[in-house]
Parts: C-alpha cells; sequence; structure tokens
C-alpha cells in the first residue's frame, strides 16, 4: 500500500538560505499567556530546518508516495543520508508525531493550503 506525506496547515517560509522555516504557535497556559501579552513576549516560536529537511519538507507535498520521496532523497544527498530509509523514514514519523504532516492512503487526497505562508 502506498503512503502520501502531505504538509499539514502551518506557517512556513523559505529563508534566502533557501531552507525552510516553520512558525508554530507556543502552547501556553491561560496565566502564560497572560504574562506573555503583558511582557510583550511572542507566542510563537520559529523552527529553521536543515537542508535535508528542508528538502523533505518540499517533497511532502501530497504528490509522491515514501518510496519517491526516498529515493529522490537518495538521489539528492547520496552518501550523506545514509542509510536514506532508516533516515527519511523516522524524519517524517517526526514530522507526523510533531503534527506537521499527514498521511494519506492517495495521491493528492487533501483539501487544505500546503504552500508557504502568505501564498
Amino acid at each position: 500500500m502506498d503512503i502520501f506525506p502531505v504538509r499539514c496547515q502551518v506557517e512556513w517560509t523559505t529563508l534566502e538560505s533557501g531552507c525552510i522555516e516553520i512558525t508554530l504557535d507556543k502552547k501556553l497556559t491561560k496565566i502564560e499567556a497572560k504574562v506573555a501579552r503583558i511582557l510583550g513576549a511572542p507566542t510563537f516560536v520559529r523552527r529553521p530546518m536543515d537542508r535535508m529537511n528542508s528538502t523533505l519538507w518540499i517533497l511532502m507535498d501530497g504528490s509522491r508516495n515514501v518510496r519517491e520521496i526516498i529515493e529522490e532523497m537518495d538521489a539528492r544527498f547520496d552518501e550523506a543520508i545514509s542509510p536514506v530509509d532508516e533516515r527519511v523514514s523516522n524524519s517524517i514519523a517526526q514530522f507526523v508525531e510533531l503534527g506537521l504532516v499527514s498521511l494519506t492512503k492517495m495521491k493528492g487526497d487533501f483539501d487544505w493550503h500546503i504552500g508557504p505562508s502568505g501564498v
């Protein structure tokens, strides 16, 4: 069975370096939110990705199954990503665990915006 990873609807941008940066809301309690508001502290955190995870993020657009993504990552990063199957599978699992990626059983089976913020 094919599985197609697809980015969830989260805020992200491409940095000048070509890497991806995701902006996540902080999970604040009511008291923490009130203190943050009073102090003017941000209620979000920016998470820049390295080159490999940025490439993986772009590839997870719902049009490629896991095998195709692994093959593309292997072609782009060769020995630097070895063992490619394990590393890509683990990274996809982490994205899913963080709520940043969904897995679908059919190509293009999603109805939300997956592009960068503001586009």
